[in-house]
């Protein structure tokens, strides 16, 4: 799956919303997980961990763009200024994360999400509503924003919007959906 610069035979035309929050004061935190998770900052760069979680969690949802990168181009965005790694783990066992991107006062929800086995326990919208909340921890965030399509989970619009983000706009973008997402290990599918 690739993006293309424009529509012809097997493209999708996919719709991308962008959504923000102008306001710590918009957040409507989620409810308690039925589980019992802990959230924990990478305080190093983990070019790794950043990969690990790109690929398990965005592996059946089209996340697909940096599984080329080297591990010196995942280095460069782990290390990047303004970057933070957010990982969420239940029982030892890793079951989520968000990246964070700060620039200029604005902080862009550059990914999130669960690991499969975590999915229908609540954690979806307390761990969206950890990230948020991290999002706003800077005295100078003055916008916090995300963007989702229509081949991510099928949850993440309507999770965005119950934690209070706005859609902004939405774009249109061409993608080779000819094969499925391989899922997050080879084989997997």
């Amino acid at each position: 799956m690739t993006r293309v610069a424009s529509p012809g035979p097997g493209i999708s035309n996919v719709v991308v919303t962008e959504l923000e929050m102008t306001d710590p004061a918009q957040l409507r935190p989620g409810r308690l997980p039925e589980v019992n998770p802990t959230v924990v900052r990478a305080l190093r760069p983990a070019p790794e961990l950043s990969r690990f979680f790109y690929r398990a969690v965005g592996g059946d949802w089209y996340w697909l763009d940096r599984l080329s990168w080297t591990y010196e181009q995942w280095t460069e965005w782990v290390s990047s200024p303004g970057h933070e790694l957010w990982s969420c783990w239940v029982e030892g066992v890793p079951a989520g994360y968000f990246e964070l991107d700060r620039q200029n006062g604005e902080v862009e929800l550059a990914y999130f999400g669960l690991l499969r086995g975590f999915a229908g326990l609540g954690l979806g919208g307390w761990l969206l509503t950890e990230a948020i909340a991290r999002a706003w921890d800077a005295p100078d965030t003055t916008r916090v924003w995300v963007h989702t399509c229509e081949l991510d989970s099928p949850t993440a619009l309507a999770n965005y919007e119950s934690r209070g983000f706005v859609p902004r706009g939405t774009t249109i973008e061409y993608w080779d959906t000819r094969a499925p997402s391989p899922g997050p290990w080879r084989g997997s599918r």
